[in-house]
């Protein structure tokens, strides 16, 4: 249930150096952005 729980649960507000990291990641590099969340969540990307 926490997986789940984890999985659905709203995203939490962390550093905000990270969280700019993160959309200037997504702006450039969007494929990037997906693989980093699938090799997070153990799913492979083609």
């Amino acid at each position: 249930m926490k997986l789940f729980a984890r999985m659905f649960a709203g995203h939490r507000n962390g550093n905000l150096t990270t969280v700019f990291e993160r959309q200037r990641l997504a702006r450039t590099m969007p494929g990037q952005t997906g693989a980093l969340a699938a090799s997070r969540l153990g799913y492979i990307v083609n």
